[in-house]
C-alpha cells in the first residue's frame, strides 16, 4: 500500500521545552493530549529519536505484550499524538519502527542543546567554541523531563545532565587558558555543585583557581565542604595532594602551576555520548 506523505507547512509549528520545564506548544497554545498516555508516548520517543518498535513500546511503557486489546491501545495513543501535535506526520513508522518526524525533533530545546554542542565541537577558534558551549549552557534551564520518574526518562536526564557537566568544563577550561582564573572557577563550581562526585582533580582545579583569583577564603571553605562531603558521603579523606594544596593555600605560599590537561580529556564523554542512543538523531544533520 502506498504511504502517505505530508509536507511540514501543513502543520501549525510545534515547540517542545523539557530542560527544567515540560512543555509542548502547538501555534502558540499548549498540546491538548486527551490521555496520558498519549503525552507518555511522545516524550518517549523524543528520547529515542532513533525510534521504538511496537513491541518495545508496549512493553517498556505500559508493560504489555502484542495482542489485540495491546494493539488497539497502542494505535488510539499514536492516534491522539499526531491529533494533539495538529500534524499527522508528526510520527512516522519506517520498517516496524516508530519515531518522531524530523521537524519535530528540530522544535525540541534538546535538539538545539545537542547542536550548540556539536558547533563547540567543531569550532576552529576558542572564542566560536566559547560561544557555542555557552549558548548551550544558557538552553539547559535545568534537567530533563522534570516530574517524570519512569526508567526511560531517569537514563536519558543523566546522559543529558553529563553532556551539560561537559560542556560547564569545557568553558571552564577556556578560560583557564586565558589565565581568567576567576571566570574558570566559576564555571567549575557550576559543574560541581551539579555533580560532586565528578573527580577530586576537578575540587583541586576549583581549589586552584579560587586561590590564584585572590579568593584564598573561598579555596579553603570548598576544601572544607569536600571534606565533608568525603566524610559524610563516602567515609573517605582528600588525598594526600588535595591536602597539601589546602595547606599551601592556607599559609599563603606561592601556588605551584597547575597541570592543564587537553581539551580532548574533557570532550571525550561528550563525544561518547553522540553514539549513545538517545542521542543520535538529537546529533545528525548538525
Amino acid at each position: 500500500m502506498k504511504r502517505l506523505s505530508y509536507r511540514s507547512e501543513q502543520a501549525p509549528p510545534t515547540q517542545v521545552r523539557t530542560l527544567g520545564q515540560v512543555e509542548v506548544l502547538v501555534a502558540g497554545r499548549p498540546a491538548i493530549w486527551h490521555a496520558h498516555t498519549a503525552e507518555e508516548l511522545f516524550f518517549y520517543l523524543l528520547s529515542y529519536p532513533e525510534g521504538r518498535s511496537k513491541a518495545e513500546i508496549l512493553e517498556t511503557l505500559w508493560g504489555l505484550d502484542p495482542d489485540p486489546v495491546a494493539n488497539n491501545r497502542f494505535r488510539v495513543t499514536l492516534f491522539r499524538v499526531r491529533t494533539a501535535l495538529q500534524n499527522p506526520a508528526a510520527v512516522q513508522e519506517d520498517h516496524g519502527r516508530y519515531r518522531l518526524s524530523e521537524t519535530i525533533l528540530r522544535s525540541s530545546d534538546l535538539y538545539s542543546f545537542y547542536q550548540a554542542l556539536a558547533e563547540g565541537q567543531r569550532a576552529s577558534c576558542d572564542t566560536a567554541r566559547l560561544e557555542a558551549y555557552q549558548k548551550a549552557i544558557a538552553l539547559y534551564q535545568g534537567d530533563y523531563l522534570p516530574g517524570f520518574a519512569n526508567n526511560w526518562v531517569s537514563e536519558a536526564r543523566e546522559e543529558h545532565r553529563t553532556a551539560y557537566i561537559q560542556a560547564l568544563l569545557e568553558v571552564a577550561l577556556i578560560y583557564y587558558d586565558r589565565s581568567d582564573w576567576r571566570q574558570a572557577a566559576l564555571y567549575l563550581q557550576q559543574a560541581l555543585k551539579k555533580d560532586p562526585y565528578l573527580g577530586e582533580n576537578y575540587h583541586q582545579r576549583l581549589m586552584w583557581c579560587l586561590a590564584a583569583a585572590g579568593d584564598s577564603y573561598g579555596a579553603i571553605e570548598h576544601y572544607r565542604r569536600f571534606t565533608k562531603f568525603l566524610r559524610e558521603e563516602l567515609g573517605d579523606t582528600p588525598m594526600p595532594e588535595t591536602q597539601a594544596l589546602a595547606e599551601r593555600i592556607k599559609q599563603n605560599q606561592p601556588l605551584l602551576p597547575y597541570h592543564n590537561p587537553s581539551s580532548s580529556s574533557l570532550t571525550g564523554h561528550v563525544n561518547q555520548l553522540a553514539t549513545a542512543p538517545a542521542l543520535q538523531l538529537h546529533r545528525s544533520g548538525l
